[in-house]
């Protein structure tokens, strides 16, 4: 079930690195790398909640990601990025990013986006879907 939804959730991505590219070569602006675009694609999310991908069954209520922060807050700013990336891995990336979000602190979603663009990126290059 678990890498179901991570095949899912990179299946989106991927989806939504092909509509930036085609975004940004459409405009004439220069194509970033993979890398930057899904920093981008985390990003605008943040800001438009109708482009996350579609809810699965192990995603978590509004209460289940309070609870998480009032159990993550206690915990070492890198302790709480590497637990927001595990729920990323484990349940789904709406999840994490609701998560991410209840927590309200702008440096920790900065960093949890950057963090968790780095590794589905790393993701993407081991399913060989990137060149």
């Amino acid at each position: 079930m678990v890498q179901e939804q991570i095949h899912e959730d990179i299946k989106w991505l991927e989806g939504q690195l092909e509509a930036k590219k085609r975004e940004l070569s459409g405009a004439g602006t220069e194509v970033k790398e993979e890398r930057e675009m899904i920093h981008d694609v985390l990003k605008e999310i943040k800001n438009e909640e109708s482009l996350l991908p579609p809810p699965s069954p192990a995603s978590i209520s509004d209460d289940d990601a309070k609870m998480k922060v009032a159990e993550l807050e206690e915990k070492k700013h890198h302790e709480i990025i590497d637990e927001l990336v595990g729920i990323a891995f484990s349940k789904n990336l709406a999840s994490a990013l609701k998560v991410a979000e209840s927590f309200k602190n702008s440096h920790i979603i900065d960093e949890f986006h950057d963090t968790l663009a780095d590794h589905y990126y790393q993701k993407l290059l081991d399913a060989r879907k990137l060149k």
